[in-house]
């Protein structure tokens, strides 16, 4: 086949952004070439130089081809060929004039498409004048009609056999040429038709028939025919045997096992070429020799002959030879009268099958493991957990390292940053999963009632209880987890029995006498600095240490801000599936999402996208339906402001509402909020309500 490099035009050098387009003309001149690569100093193509392009780029425009850089006129990222390419390869490629590239990768020549066409008609030519002379060369005769029955191809054996010359048969009907040799049929049929005799006065002869056919359309057919009057006889005798003989080495030497074909004598009849490749030997070395001369090759078993003919049944024996497996079965082939005259030994060598079994295996290995290690990412973003932000992926690995052990873990982060999500996660992941999972929030419960929440207490324990008596949190977290939120605001009276139950895994119920063993795994979570507390007396230095085994700080919103824009989406998904509602946010939203502080963190931004998602009257969420605290300026961050001139009674109100609104983001609790404030929690209730009413008869204008 020709390739590239034999058509192209050489290029002996090239031409530089220092040279001139003047330069550049020159050079195409004088080669008569119709490009030339420019290249710069380091050998890189930086495009291909053309009359054209410097007629389009430098010439029209006006501009001075002698001070112009060919650079300047170069058509870049021009099409690279490789030199060692095949003209049909090139001719997929889609190029007027490309660059031809050496095995140094040096550029080497041009070529066209124009020259390109030009090489491969001269290819076809060639190819026809070849497959002419291979016609002429061929002992049968063959005859090539198209779709009309008029010959295109009469070779020289046709000549010989129909006695009509080759300028008298071409361009004629074959009917007109020879008698009905059924040519005519297949263009109608479609059908290959083979062997098909006739006879020609005293001549016979044997016809193959084929329809020509392109796009789906029969364009032609070729017939291909010889004489076999002298033979005919002879092979009406030996056809048969010869099918057989031929179909049966055709299945023995296209079988990728080894087969050896032996009489009752043990004699070697027949080979097949994939037990010559494990034998390393040749048929011609094999055949008529016994099988026990090769017993030393050791590629069968020496016997397999002998129990054949002695179980006169197939027999199948494994062994293993020089880092090989062989499955080595022999069958033996009976006459009519029932007696044993073949024996074939069938040899298959189970090497890659046990490798391809070892690979499986290694395959279901690296599955499980690649399963352990998907579920472990998927426990990252399971339930609320969201997380995609470096620093939050820092504290997912070690939460997932920490699940693996019983170690006591401290959460510590702002209100909402979701130490509760990330206790849960702790339970799923450790061996506890099985077991109960128990929250407590310290600073929810009254104090006077905290004691026998988390340790129950005994029938009659105290005025009120219960008659049969009530467990606490610890005994019902036994075998599992117990979650102590907010740590901090735990009284100093209950600290020393959480010490005691994390030391000596016991504790005593209210009214109690007799110790309760407990199994359960302490996780704490606060939002305070305990170390400030314990240095004030507020808190156990003990307890704190107890607690503070495995310290796991939550980094808030504002310093992982590239978890915002997952978890809003991820809420947006989550209020659409609940609410059954769609609603997209504008980019503006997007933009105050990410520039505000979040001082409640995740809840805070849960909370303000469901509420979005809620009152937002259209598909899209837009800046103007976002609260004024996310709209703020900068230099008024966490402040407050009022639109315009107002009466001042009203801007007081809105100055309230936009503080309580802040407030119960941030803290999420009305007791919280008034304590902030500097209210009483009845205060801010009714203020919220007023406020409600407020916006339910006027809502406000977007």
């Amino acid at each position: 086949m020709i390739r590239i490099e034999q058509v192209m035009t050489r290029i002996s050098d090239y031409l530089s952004p220092n040279h001139s387009c003047l330069e550049g003309l020159q050079r195409l001149s004088s080669f008569g070439a119709e490009g030339w690569p420019v290249v710069d100093g380091n050998g890189k193509l930086l495009g291909l130089v053309t009359m054209k392009s410097i007629m389009d780029k430098v010439i029209l425009p006006g501009l001075a081809p002698a001070t112009t850089s060919c650079n300047e006129a170069a058509v870049v990222d021009p099409v690279v060929l490789a030199s060692s390419l095949k003209l049909d390869g090139a001719w997929a490629r889609s190029f007027e004039l490309a660059a031809v590239r050496g095995e140094d990768r040096k550029i080497v020549g041009v070529l066209t498409r124009a020259n390109l066409a030009v090489a491969l008609y001269h290819q076809a030519e060639f190819q026809l004048k070849e497959l002419e002379a291979v016609l002429n060369s061929a002992h049968n005769g063959i005859v090539v009609i198209n779709s009309e029955g008029i010959i295109t191809s009469f070779n020289a054996a046709a000549e010989r056999f129909t006695r009509v010359h080759r300028d008298r048969a071409i361009g004629r009907h074959v009917l007109d040429v020879l008698v009905p040799i059924g040519m005519m049929e297949v263009l109608q049929s479609g059908r290959s038709e083979y062997s098909r005799k006739f006879k020609v006065g005293r001549r016979t002869y044997i016809m193959n028939r084929d329809p020509v056919i392109q796009d789906g359309k029969i364009t032609g057919a070729v017939g291909v025919f010889q004489d076999i009057s002298e033979i005919e006889a002879i092979s009406q005798e030996l056809a048969s045997v010869r099918e057989l003989n031929q179909e049966l080495d055709s299945i023995i030497q296209s079988s990728a096992d080894g087969f050896i074909v032996t009489d009752a004598a043990g004699t070697i009849l027949r080979v097949n070429q994939a037990f010559e490749k494990m034998s390393q030997s040749i048929a011609q070395e094999l055949v008529g020799r016994k099988m026990g001369q090769f017993v030393e090759q050791g590629v069968y078993a020496p016997h397999l002959v002998e129990l054949v003919l002695e179980r006169q049944a197939p027999v199948t024996v494994m062994e293993n030879k020089q880092d090989h497996s062989l499955l080595i079965t022999g069958s033996p082939v009976f006459d009519e009268e029932g007696k044993t005259i073949r024996v074939v030994i069938n040899l298959r060598d189970m090497t890659r099958l046990n490798q391809l079994r070892q690979e499986l295996l290694e395959s279901k290995r690296l599955s499980e493991q690649y399963h352990l290690e998907l579920s472990e990412l998927r426990s990252r973003t399971s339930g609320d957990i969201v997380a995609s932000s470096p620093e939050m992926e820092r504290v997912l690995e070690l939460i997932l390292r920490v699940a693996k052990v019983d170690s006591t873990v401290l959460l510590r982060g702002e209100s909402g940053v979701g130490k509760e999500g990330m206790a849960k996660l702790l339970h799923t992941q450790s061996q506890r999963a099985g077991g109960p999972f128990i929250k407590v929030n310290c600073g929810a419960i009254p104090e006077q009632l905290l004691e026998s929440e988390l340790f129950g207490y005994e029938p009659g324990a105290f005025t009120g209880a219960r008659r049969e008596g009530k467990m606490g949190m610890f005994e019902l977290a036994h075998n599992g987890t117990l979650f102590l939120d907010e740590i901090g605001d735990l009284p100093l009276s209950l600290q020393s029995k959480i010490l005691r139950v994390l030391q000596e895994r016991e504790f005593v119920p209210v009214g109690g006498t007799q110790p309760r063993q407990v199994n359960v795994r302490i996780l704490a979570a606060t939002h305070k600095d305990l170390e400030g507390m314990v240095r004030a007396g507020e808190f156990r230095e003990d307890l704190f240490f107890r607690l503070n085994v495995v310290p796991i700080a939550i980094p808030p919103l504002r310093e992982r801000r590239s978890d915002i824009i997952p978890l809003l989406y991820h809420f947006r998904e989550k209020f659409s599936k609940k609410y059954g509602i769609q609603r997209e946010f504008a980019p503006e939203v997007i933009e105050a999402f990410l520039a505000y502080d979040w001082p409640g963190n995740v809840r805070e931004l849960e909370n303000m996208v469901e509420r979005l998602m809620v009152v937002s009257p259209g598909e899209q969420i837009l800046v103007s339906q976002v609260p004024q605290v996310l709209q703020r300026d900068e230099g008024k961050d966490g402040g407050v402001s009022v639109r315009s001139l107002m009466p001042l009674k009203d801007a007081v109100e809105e100055v309230e509402r936009q503080l309580i609104s802040q407030a119960m983001e941030k803290y999420g609790s009305t007791y919280k909020a008034a304590a902030v404030l500097g209210v009483n929690q009845s205060t801010v209730v009714r203020r919220m309500a007023r406020f409600k009413r407020t916006t339910a008869k006027n809502p406000p204008e977007h």
